[in-house]
């Protein structure tokens, strides 16, 4: 899928230029592997990790929005629109 839009200053950085900084050195592992997984997938149904990524979408005021579980509170969200990757965010959210 096409990453169209990035909100997270750290993981555009990373995206763009393989620069780690803005990003904690603890979740840079599992973040490549999650970006990896999204960029190289046709949609959504067939990004495939491990259960703990725990892949779902949000609901209520998020609805719309899909999480991926990068480590502890932290997630990788996103918005899709055709398949595209909008708002593309780092976020500890609970």
């Amino acid at each position: 899928m096409l990453i169209a839009s990035v909100k997270h200053k750290g993981l555009k950085r990373f995206l763009e230029d393989n620069d780690e900084r803005g990003l904690r050195p603890d979740l840079i592992r599992k973040i490549r592997n999650v970006l990896t997984a999204l960029i190289a997938a046709p949609s959504i149904e067939s990004v495939r990790g491990p259960p703990g990524w725990r892949i779902h979408q949000l609901t209520a005021d998020r609805a719309g929005t899909w999480s991926i579980a990068v480590s502890g509170n932290w997630r990788i969200t996103f918005v899709l629109e055709n398949d595209e990757i909008l708002q593309l965010d780092l976020e500890d959210y609970h």
